[in-house]
């Protein structure tokens, strides 16, 4: 498992022991470590740097860091970490686009561990396929060249796609796979996928994601259907 090297990480959170414990324990290895106590001071933050992950505490004094998530596109991977461990508290955190869900308390130890999961080796984390290149390291995605402006959770659903192409899953099996819970909300992920084929479709003008009745989606070579 590879270690965390000269990576930009910010840390949400208004704990602030926490906070600073956090930022002691990261800023070795040529880090740059950023952190912030509020949806305002992260979102300022993102203004200046883009990160190669964030940790995002959920409860924020001016509001929820859920909305922060969900307000961004094309995001680095994403870790809560939050004090709400219940079942519907994860399954929306991991919807709203989180790579992964951590209850407090947790050790750095193990909190290093997670983000080490989530920071692919460079040979592993691009994919390339008819035209669309992803990086799960930089959370980026284009086609021919042309950047994709992506959510986290299409950008989550098409990761899944890219590493099994030519394959039809229904949406309870995407939704499994991706969020690794079990599928409760079928048109949740149906929405996501609609709104990542056209999004496709509108710069590769064909359909890359195909649907077929009885069998489900598949990521296809392009097809005019």
């Amino acid at each position: 498992m590879q270690d965390i090297f000269h990576r930009k990480i910010l840390f949400v959170e208004d704990d602030q022991k926490l906070l600073l414990q956090m930022k002691n324990w990261f800023q070795t290895n040529g880090n740059q470590i950023f952190t912030a106590s509020s949806l305002l001071e992260a979102s300022l933050i993102l203004k200046k740097i883009i990160p190669d992950m964030i940790v995002l505490d959920v409860i924020l004094p001016d509001g929820s860091g859920l909305e922060l998530l969900k307000s961004l596109a094309s995001v680095p991977p994403v870790i809560i970490l939050s004090d709400l461990g219940n079942e519907d508290n994860i399954l929306d955190g991991l919807e709203a686009g989180a790579a992964d869900y951590i209850v407090k308390p947790c050790t750095m130890r193990i909190l290093e561990m997670r983000m080490r999961l989530r920071f692919l080796p460079s040979s592993q984390a691009a994919l390339n396929y008819e035209g669309l290149h992803i990086d799960s390291n930089t959370r980026t995605a284009f086609y021919c060249g042309t950047p994709l402006s992506l959510t986290s959770s299409e950008f989550n659903i098409l990761w899944f796609f890219m590493n099994h192409p030519d394959r039809f899953f229904t949406a309870d099996e995407i939704y499994e796979q991706v969020w690794d819970a079990p599928s409760l909300q079928t048109t949740t992920i149906r929405r996501h996928l609609s709104t990542l084929r056209q999004k496709l479709k509108e710069i590769s003008k064909q359909n890359l994601i195909y649907t077929e009745f009885g069998k489900g989606y598949a990521l296809l070579k392009g097809v005019t259907k």
